[in-house]
């Protein structure tokens, strides 16, 4: 990490404010939900062996002086996300709860024994208390021998009668010894109370050190210059003549998820929609209609995929393909998981589809996410093996050998980097596949903030640095903010876009949407309902059509020569001498610059 575990265990606090109501003018004490005695009723466990507990004195720490000490002895079976959950321990709430309520979730923790990592590991859950385990927060854990303390406010999900919704550790990352203390989850009731803490992150500070480091950076990656020279039809210079160079579109991808279906309708919100995305990116990919369910839909596929990919081209904007293969059972046809019994049948199956969507779309896709969060879709590779995803891959280029091919996954530099086993079990796919020869192009990196871990900038330097180290370019694929604290959201976006605008490896950064109309999580979008853009969608324009947007103007000297420094992208450059405009497209990818000859008169 960028800054040392020391500097959170003297005081790590994980702050969300996740209001969904006006501010109240004042607060009624808030209300403990769990068991007086909180460290008894952590009753629940999940793994075989359980984990062991017992309750520890604790000396010297003001608040509480027990902790309840978990050892954890077994090692997950799976390499993937069902081994975090595999191990466990709960307590049930003693009160209940009420949906939208605002709450705060506190606790202690330390590492008595760590991980093999170095570091105890584990994850805050609160989560419904059996039937769908619906989630109202859960938060990354990484802690060293001090004590550390969490705060997490929140939103409830629903409403629990006492003992429907309980506090859950996920312990799935080997052996190790910790200490948990203080657990306590208070109700403070409707609105935003007064008194209910509020988030914030790391490095969000005008002055934060970070700051002129990522704007070094930028100068010298994001930058190119531009020379122009200017002659006579006699080919003569032309000193005096003015040169203005205007940019028309970034090199660098600023995309957003999109949906098909919305692109193609024909009316005036259609048309609100298609305009929306062409003024604030210059990337786009289909959110869903790319899926394999979706692409087996024909009537969607012509009707409403083709046409959207071909517009999208139509209208000069990078194109990504999202995704050829998401391999869990939930997320493929019904009939492709009816095969695991017939390994054969089952990779027959999904050599077609791939085959199939790829060639389709030959010459229409610039990047594609070939395989879509293995860590936590893995019914695919437990009957093939982890191998098959090198197969992906090459059946991709065979059908089509154009676009860059990308692995895409999430939690690699969300929650404060602390995803420790996620970020190893991805680089250990990407390194597999690279050194296995397999045609990966590139990394991509989802991006997907909740209010109460926003990694902060510094650290993300140290996280994309590890993730890159293979080499590969990373895109930043499906980010986005997940709070109703528009300042948070706006002044994270910001810092986020700039951090990795500075980084040379990352190639772009596109959101999972766009319009709360249409996106996955309404409070994340960009912009409202009523389409007035919110003040995320602000520092986004700010950013990419001002500070990072060129239009710059110069005069030939007596060489007939001119320079102009601007951001790399493609430009319209028009040069006027004696009455007469020229204009010239000109394209600048490569800090290298580029030098043109424009002939006027």
């Amino acid at each position: 990490m960028g800054r040392s575990m020391m500097a959170h265990a003297i005081s790590a606090v994980l702050l969300a404010a996740l209001g969904l109501t006006p501010p109240a003018a004042a607060a009624d004490t808030p209300t403990e939900i769990m068991p007086a005695d909180t460290l008894a009723a952590f009753t629940q466990f999940t793994g075989s062996p359980a984990p062991q507990t017992k309750i520890v004195p604790v000396q010297g720490q003001p608040g509480f002086d027990q902790a309840l000490q978990v050892t954890v002895t077994g090692q997950p079976s799976s390499t993937g996300l069902d081994g975090e959950y595999s191990f466990g321990v709960g307590a049930p709430s003693a009160q209940p709860t009420v949906k939208d309520e605002a709450m705060l979730a506190t606790f202690w923790a330390r590492s008595v024994t760590p991980t093999a990592s170095g570091s105890g590991l584990a994850h805050f859950v609160f989560e419904q208390n059996g039937g769908s385990y619906s989630k109202s927060t859960q938060a990354a854990m990484k802690f060293g021998p001090a004590w550390q303390r969490f705060q997490l406010p929140f939103r409830m999900a629903a409403d629990y009668a006492a003992g429907q919704v309980r506090v859950n550790f996920w312990l799935g990352y080997g052996p190790q010894v910790l200490q948990i203390a203080g657990v306590s989850v208070l109700r403070y009731g409707a609105g935003t109370p007064a008194g209910w803490p509020k988030s914030t992150y790391a490095g969000r500070e005008a002055d934060a050190a970070w700051r002129a480091a990522a704007a070094d950076r930028i100068e010298r990656n994001r930058k190119g210059d531009l020379y122009v020279k200017v002659v006579d039809s006699q080919g003569h210079l032309v000193p005096g003549a003015t040169v203005r160079a205007e940019m028309t579109r970034h090199a660098f991808k600023f995309g957003s998820a999109a949906d098909g279906v919305r692109m193609m309708t024909q009316n005036t919100a259609g048309q609100k929609y298609r305009d929306t995305l062409l003024a604030n990116f210059n990337q786009f990919t289909l959110g869903n209609n790319l899926k394999w369910n979706h692409w087996e839909n024909l009537t969607e596929r012509a009707t409403y995929t083709l046409p959207a990919l071909q517009w999208g081209r139509d209208h000069g904007l990078f194109v990504r393909g999202h995704t050829l293969i998401w391999p869990s059972c939930g997320n493929m046809p019904a009939d492709v998981c009816g095969l695991r019994n017939d390994p054969a049948a089952l990779r027959a199956r999904i050599d077609a589809h791939i085959t199939d969507e790829a060639r389709t779309l030959a010459g229409t896709i610039d990047e594609w996410d070939v395989a879509n969060e293995a860590y936590a879709n893995h019914d695919v590779q437990n009957v093939l093996g982890d191998g098959e995803i090198g197969r992906w891959f090459r059946l991709t280029r065979q059908a089509d050998p154009g676009p860059k091919l990308y692995l895409n996954d999430y939690d690699i530099i969300e929650d404060n980097g602390w995803e420790l086993r996620h970020q190893n079990q991805f680089s250990a796919l990407v390194r597999s596949l690279k050194d296995g020869g397999a045609p990966i192009g590139g990394i991509g990196i989802q991006g997907h903030f909740a209010g109460e871990q926003l990694t902060p900038p510094a650290d993300l330097v140290t996280l994309i640095n590890k993730a890159g180290a293979p080499g590969l370019p990373i895109a930043i694929t499906e980010f986005d903010v997940g709070t109703t604290d528009e300042q948070l959201q706006a002044d994270y976006t910001r810092d986020f876009l700039t951090l990795m605008f500075s980084m040379p490896q990352v190639t772009g950064v596109s959101t999972f949407g766009f319009w709360e109309g249409d996106t996955w999580d309404p409070k994340r979008a960009l912009f409202r309902t009523d389409w007035s853009p919110k003040p995320n969608a602000t520092a986004w324009r700010d950013l990419i059509y001002g500070t990072w947007w060129t239009n710059a103007s110069a005069t030939t000297g007596t060489t007939g020569s001119a320079t102009v420094r601007g951001f790399l992208g493609d430009y319209t450059v028009k040069v006027t001498a004696g009455g007469v405009t020229k204009e010239v497209a000109v394209s600048m990818s490569a800090i290298t610059g580029k030098a043109i000859t424009v002939v006027v008169g």
